[in-house]
């Protein structure tokens, strides 16, 4: 085998010099009010689906999260034994198929009956389908459905769920295969897709369905509020619905009531919905989360699995206990979490903005039976509570504030969900209380200099350097509307003391500097002057230049480069990019430069020395392979004293993750690499699409990437096979380079795409 060394060298805010082999440490303790967090560097956790999945092969159920925020699948391994909620976790499965891929929303269900749960996810106008192919304890997926389609009577088309909605996915009339439930996008009454597999095959492991039903269970959705109308049939059934209405059917029944249940025309804008037998008659009941609204309805079926009809709704359930009271759109899940036997209710907000971020997984325990559950409240942030999570965004900045020789981290935020939509920004301390070879790190204030009443707002960023000559380190913060803040450091003692000196930075033009939004500033002499500069991120992708043209002691800041190094982390897909800036010296003293985007990728730029009005080369775009889902930053420094710089990455789930730095100690093994020349362009010149053939096999973390002319990444992906087809339709006429890299390793050639 082969020995790779990922090798970028690095230093940053203080960091040592060294070489990068990035390895997930969750040994390092986080305490938090005098408990160490057992899952502290998860990344904390947002706007979450929650499935169970046996994912080592140990023949219990382990569970699968995927948050919205940023897409990121995180995994938790089950420990607990009966009646225990115990999970530890891991990062095992980060790189399994199609995690890293997945969209909107994520279920797993055993579609297939051979006790292995399968992946259910969106995909554009409906839901793809991934196979659970997992054989001697070895997690794999393969997808055997893109766009799952059903009969519409006459018309086979799409099944189509908006990226919006949470489907229904459970076997509705008991046998023994998986049908769907959703919401029409045309009204507010739910489909009932039937699964034909048991009746066309005897076995429940196709996907084939065929609409029996378009206004299942006979409600329909309140216009103006989440309460439905019961006994509400629809003038747009099919014409035999497999589950009739009684004393008449529908038609007649509408002429009862004077209407047809079609007049409402009101377009479905949003809906979660989970089939559960709540009151053990074995027929589905229903819960019901709404886009504008906190509450969870339950529906109650009256009928059968061959006649379903609700007949009761619990606006406030569970009303016997506390209510679910999320901030908007809760969203349902039965799963069990504690071992017993028994699933338990976990409700989530499905909406990625104006909702609870840092208490956002509810707990109800089943005090019941698995067959006629009773749900009680146990707690609103489950798992969270065993996190260091700081609400959306997490910003770490290395900082010493106690000034005892121990990097600490400041870690800033977005906000912390209030009520009333208010998003109060804060900036956590956590005390280095290790030594200079075993970090260890304390929450000493969660609202670092009560900054949240500053009047700053939102997405404050701060960066710290000595600006005023006087042998200490200031602080500036940026801000949401793209704004500086200076703040002094009048401490005549170790521990740093900050007083506001200037509102808002200008330049040397007397104009306050404005990145636009979101500026994310850190201080580096890029120039080499012995002067600090500025480096400031902002939403649109870039990076701004503003060199020190004054003194150690007085700076005066000259924008020299709205768009400094030609770079922008904006992916071709978006327009977008939140770039956050980490310069740092390699172990040559050259300049490099990592910047997190948006898309949750580390960007990683060489080429800076002696370049400063040219453009950087982007020597990786998925730096480490590291993804921690959306909005990334990144804090360097060698906590351990090996004379290599770890990393603390945090992310917009508002969490972080510590890697440590095990280039001194070990390399990392890939496997054979493929020696002189490492793959083959087909045709090239090319035009719809062309084919990426490598000579050998693919190893552990090749990807391929298309640059264009001007170093931006135009789209990228994982080699997985040795052979793989890339589509250049929406890519513009040019001279591209295709670049296919290891981390440590990078091919490239040319190619010319024509139209």
């Amino acid at each position: 085998m082969t020995r790779i060394l990922l090798a970028a060298t690095l230093t940053c805010a203080l960091g040592a010099k060294g070489q990068v082999a990035l390895t997930f440490d969750p040994s390092v303790p986080l305490v938090r009010n005098g408990q160490a967090l057992p899952m502290a560097w998860a990344g904390g956790i947002n706007f979450a689906h929650i499935s169970d999945i046996d994912l080592d092969g140990d023949d219990d159920k382990d569970l699968l999260l995927f948050d919205r925020s940023g897409s990121k699948v995180i995994t938790l391994l089950n420990n607990g034994g009966a009646g225990q909620v115990n999970y530890t976790f891991t990062r095992a499965f980060d790189d399994i198929p199609p995690f890293r891929d997945l969209q909107e929303w994520v279920l797993l269900r055993d579609y297939n009956g051979d006790g292995k749960d399968d992946i259910f996810s969106y995909t554009l106008g409906g839901a793809g389908v991934w196979k659970n192919t997992s054989t001697d304890g070895a997690l794999s997926f393969e997808q055997v459905e893109d766009l799952v389609n059903s009969n519409y009577v006459p018309t086979e088309a799409n099944l189509y769920i908006t990226q919006v909605d949470i489907p229904g996915i459970e076997d509705i009339d008991g046998d023994g295969d998986l049908d769907i439930i959703t919401f029409s996008i045309f009204g507010n009454y739910l489909e009932y897709h039937k699964n034909l597999s048991m009746e066309l095959y005897g076995t429940a492991d196709s996907l084939t369905f065929e609409v029996r039903n378009r206004c299942w269970g006979y409600f329909s959705e309140n216009l103006n509020n989440n309460s439905v109308a019961l006994n509400n049939p629809c003038s747009f059934n099919v014409a035999d619905p497999e589950m009739p209405l009684e004393d008449g059917g529908v038609e007649a029944a509408d002429a009862a009531r004077g209407q047809g249940a079609g007049n409402d025309a009101r377009t479905h804008v949003g809906s979660t919905n989970l089939p559960i037998d709540l009151d053990g008659d074995g027929d589905k009941d229903l819960l019901v989360g709404d886009v504008l609204f906190r509450n969870m309805l339950a529906l109650y079926n009256g009928g059968s699995l061959d006649s379903a009809m609700m007949v009761a709704q619990d606006s406030l359930f569970p009303v016997y206990d506390q209510p679910v009271q999320l901030s908007i759109f809760p969203t349902p899940f039965y799963e069990d979490v504690n071992n017993d036997g028994k699933r338990d209710l976990l409700v989530t907000p499905n909406y990625a903005s104006l909702s609870e971020n840092a208490r956002s997984v509810w707990y109800y325990r089943n005090t019941g039976t698995d067959a006629a559950p009773v749900f009680e409240f146990e707690q609103p942030d489950l798992f969270q509570d065993r996190m260091f999570d700081v609400g959306e965004g997490a910003y770490p900045v290395p900082f010493d504030l106690d000034g005892d020789g121990l990097m600490d981290l400041i870690v800033a935020n977005y906000g912390y969900y209030a009520e009333g939509g208010l998003y109060p920004c804060k900036m956590a301390a956590l005390r280095n209380t290790g030594s200079a070879t075993a970090p260890a790190f304390q929450l000493v204030v969660e609202d670092y200099m009560d900054l949240s009443t500053s009047g700053i707002g939102n997405a404050m960023h701060p960066t710290f350097g000595d600006i005023d000559g006087d042998g200490d380190k200031d602080l500036y913060i940026g801000d949401l509307q793209g704004k500086l803040h200076y703040f002094e450091n009048t401490t005549s003692t170790p521990v740093a003391q900050f007083e506001l000196a200037e509102p808002t930075v200008q330049n040397d033009q007397g104009q306050d500097i404005d990145v636009g939004q979101f500026a994310t500033p850190q201080f580096f002499d890029v120039d080499g002057d012995g002067l600090l500069d500025l480096l400031v991120g902002e939403r649109n992708g870039n990076l701004n230049y503003y060199r020190n043209d004054g003194t150690p002691a007085a700076p005066v800041w000259h924008l020299e480069n709205d768009s400094v190094g030609g770079l922008d982390v904006a992916e071709w897909w978006n327009v977008t990019g939140y770039s956050v800036p980490c310069m740092y010296l390699n172990n040559e003293g050259g300049r490099e430069l990592l910047v997190g985007s948006e898309s949750g990728w580390i960007h990683h730029y060489a080429g800076i020395e002696g370049n400063l009005g040219g453009s950087w080369e982007l020597v990786d775009s998925t730096w480490q392979d590291v993804r921690e889902g959306a909005r990334t930053a990144v804090a360097l420094h060698d906590w351990n004293g090996d004379g290599h710089a770890d990393a603390v990455i945090g992310n917009f789930r508002g969490g972080l993750s510590y890697w440590r730095n095990d280039f001194a100690a070990q390399a990392i093994d890939a496997g054979t690499v493929p020696s002189g020349e490492m793959f083959d362009l087909m045709p090239n010149p090319a035009a719809d699409e062309v084919v990426l053939e490598l000579r050998n096999a693919p190893v552990r973390g090749m990807r391929w990437t298309l640059v264009d002319a001007t170093g931006r990444v135009v789209a990228e992906q994982r080699l997985l096979d040795k052979r793989v087809s890339i589509a250049l339709g929406p890519v513009p006429p040019g001279v591209y380079s295709v670049q296919v890299s290891t981390g440590a390793d990078r091919w490239t050639r040319r190619l010319s795409v024509v139209h």
